[in-house]
């Protein structure tokens, strides 16, 4: 059973947890009002205008909050928080800003809002923190119990929620060799199941017993899973009937697409200039090798391009063969630390999307050895390749370097199978939050391919002769 200790009933932990959401909203709200009323009279607003105003405040903050999550309290850790917040409260006095200067008719003093900016990044982290304290002690810890295959990246998935040490506690792991009924009275005790990659029927029962008995249930997709689960509701008659698309974008999505490729790489290009002028000379001031570095890779329908970035290692860095990158991995340079911590080695990849061979939005482009290893091991990779590469996207995001391929598959096909501009313009925003979160370059425990395969080969092993 679930650890009683701290518990309230349901209603009142969200009663908790929604009074201090209010309570950060209104501090943002106020403080804004109150900023525009004394700095800037020039608005001449009347009491229902400043209704109004703080009416448009709201929704303009509540539509980043959600695009950054920083609402997700007790789901993102709490420096994820505190920064998601931060980025949606600044886009939104952004916003705002130029909102002010519309209705004043000239470009507004900065700094007033840059101040209220400041209080409410103060006072919003400290509310946020404390709700995310009362999140975990109001909540009790479930005991959970997982039904698995010992397949790979289901054991991997299971360590993932061992180190959510503060939400679940994973109490037993039943093999799906057991049988259902065997399996349906291991379960019995437990309010959370987590299903691992098990036979499709078995999986079908499992769902089935779990909602009858209103148990939270956890389930690992397959591909196959996630291209249904976004393919579109249509009709045939009176049958309903789902739809996968067979094509990511249309003909006119790829034709504006490309002209915000173009735009954006542009004015990337022109912003980041100073950036990437310093950025080189240090480089060549280091160890005086190559400023670039430059390797082929797949993009669209496995057509190879040759990407180009910073070089953040020393120079003939794989000249015994291709390498992962490792924690603390002796061959980065200390200026290529930091370039690959920032992404800023990143940067002259926007002359790929300039050239058309990547795109800004898309999966990250993988060295061929990988792909082809990673293709031979998961015939569906190849479907990443439906779609130009791209400088940041759901893999970029959620996941890290050393996410699993076949976890990068599953985030990029998300991104595939919803695709839309709409999208990109949330995914290029979202991006900014991963420049601060150095999980997301975290190095390979293998080095190479070839130890990658044996790790696999030595871990079926084990899995065959358990």
């Amino acid at each position: 059973m679930d650890a009683p200790a701290h518990e309230l009933p349901k209603k009142y932990r969200h009663a908790i947890l929604s009074l201090i959401k209010g309570l950060i909203c209104l501090s943002a709200i106020a403080s804004f009002i109150a900023c525009v009323a004394i700095y800037y009279p020039e608005s001449d607003f009347h009491f229902w205008g400043y209704v109004m105003f703080a009416a448009l405040y709201l929704i303009v903050f509540l539509a980043n909050a959600n695009m950054y999550r920083c609402f997700n309290i007790g789901m993102l850790r709490r420096r994820e928080l505190v920064f998601s917040f931060c980025i949606a409260s600044f886009l939104t006095n952004f916003i705002m800003y130029f909102v002010i200067s519309l209705l004043c008719k000239f470009i507004i003093d900065p700094l007033p809002l840059l101040a209220v900016l400041l209080f409410q990044w103060a006072a919003g982290s400290l509310l946020l923190l404390l709700a995310n304290r009362m999140f975990f002690l109001l909540r009790p810890v479930r005991n959970a119990a997982m039904v698995c295959s010992q397949d790979q990246h289901e054991t991997e998935t299971l360590e993932k929620f061992q180190n959510m040490r503060d939400s679940y506690r994973i109490v037993e792991v039943i093999s799906e060799a057991a049988g259902f009924d065997a399996i349906a009275a291991g379960l019995a005790p437990y309010s959370t199941v987590i299903a691992g990659a098990i036979d499709a029927s078995l999986r079908q029962k499992l769902v089935n017993f779990c909602f009858e008995h209103n148990k939270r249930l956890f389930v690992l997709p397959s591909v196959q899973d996630i291209i249904l689960h976004n393919s579109h509701e249509t009709f045939v008659g009176d049958s309903v009937v789902y739809l996968c698309k067979n094509r990511a974008f249309t003909i006119e999505q790829l034709a504006v697409k490309r002209l915000m490729d173009i735009a954006v790489s542009l004015l990337g290009l022109l912003l980041t200039s100073p950036i990437m002028l310093v950025t080189a000379l240090l480089i060549k001031l280091y160890d005086g090798g190559p400023v670039f570095f430059r390797q082929v890779r797949y993009t669209r329908n496995l057509e190879r391009f040759t990407l180009i970035k910073f070089r953040s290692m020393i120079v003939d860095a794989e000249k015994d063969g291709a390498r992962f990158t490792t924690p603390d991995d002796q061959r980065i340079t200390p200026v290529g630390r930091f370039i690959r911590r920032t992404r800023i080695d990143e940067l002259p990849q926007f002359f790929n999307i300039l050239r058309g061979e990547m795109s800004l939005v898309g999966p990250r482009a993988e060295r061929i050895e990988n792909a082809d290893y990673y293709c031979e091991m998961l015939p569906e990779f190849r479907y990443r390749m439906k779609v130009k590469a791209g400088l940041t996207g759901y893999a970029q995001i959620y996941g890290k370097y050393n996410t699993s391929y076949e976890d990068k598959l599953k985030l990029d096909l998300l991104y595939i199978e919803n695709c839309s501009l709409i999208q990109d313009l949330q995914l290029l925003l979202l991006t900014v939050r991963v420049l601060f979160l150095p999980e997301s370059t975290e190095g390979f425990r293998s080095t190479t391919i070839g130890e990658l395969q044996k790790e696999r080969e030595h871990r079926d092993e084990l899995d065959r002769s358990a």
